[in-house]
């Protein structure tokens, strides 16, 4: 779904420019750079789970007139979140921009967190085929893990395009009508959304058109009464399996990701 350019929690992002992050940083391994691409969708439980962690999160809102800058700050990690664009369409403005971040990011070996549209855009930059489904997978959905840093949910899902695995990628999930969770070195690519919170489900029932159906409405509000506090503590398990390299740890040696296409957007 519909998932802001450069704010720090509590802090306006127009008051600092591409140059400026160039030039200082984001104060190294305090901070992960974040990539919104609509104001309905929100960085949400990374939130939460970045604080515990003593984590600052940068955020560039790109819905709200915020700029990419035009090389990779340093920071921690790199997280890009959902967006109802595709992942495949050069016509978007800022895709091209992005890919060029997220191959920077792989070239780096800064360890990067894609979510949903940005589990796409990683994808696409390692080379693997991003694709429309037949229909939306809007629900929730149990995963078969692969992994014990992943819990197998059941997680939120909200998209239309889903994606292959990309080359040398080792698969971390099964379920739901396409890939789900895969890694490549520090990079974590999902399909489903461990950041949501129940107000940003209810902002995307009210922003679907058409709207969703009765049953389904009921089903995914039913979903977050029975999810109860399990979400946020699978979430934030599941992101400090990231941050921590626990899936890289546990993939065949391969030689390090690089990224693939990247330099023709």
């Amino acid at each position: 779904m519909g998932d802001h350019g450069l704010t720090e929690h509590g802090l306006a992002g127009h008051a600092l420019a591409d140059h400026a992050l160039a030039d200082h940083g984001l104060a190294g391994h305090g901070r992960l750079l974040v990539i919104e691409h609509e104001l309905d969708a929100p960085a949400g439980l990374l939130g939460p789970w970045a604080e515990a962690r003593g984590l600052t999160l940068s955020v560039i809102h790109l819905g709200g007139g915020d700029r990419l800058p035009a090389r990779l700050p340093d920071c921690a990690g790199v997280v890009v979140l959902g967006s109802e664009q595709t992942a495949f369409d050069d016509a978007v403005p800022w895709l091209a921009g992005e890919l060029a971040l997220v191959g920077q990011a792989l070239a780096d070996g800064v360890p990067l967190l894609g979510i949903c549209f940005g589990g796409q855009v990683l994808a696409r930059a390692l080379g693997a085929r991003v694709y429309r489904l037949p229909e939306p997978e809007i629900g929730w959905v149990r995963l078969a893990s692969q992994h014990p840093g992943l819990p197998g949910g059941p997680w939120l899902e909200w998209h239309r395009d889903g994606f292959d695995l990309p080359p040398g990628a080792g698969e971390l999930a099964t379920g739901g009508a396409s890939v789900q969770a895969y890694a490549t070195g520090p990079h974590l690519g999902l399909q489903f959304h461990p950041e949501a919170t129940e107000p940003i489900t209810q902002a995307w029932l009210r922003a679907t058109q058409p709207p969703l159906s009765p049953d389904r409405t009921a089903a995914l509000r039913q979903g977050w009464q029975d999810a109860g506090d399990r979400t946020a503590a699978e979430a934030a398990a599941l992101f400090s399996a990231w941050l921590d390299g626990e899936f890289a740890a546990a993939l065949p040696h391969t030689a390090e990701a690089a990224p693939a296409g990247v330099s023709a957007q």
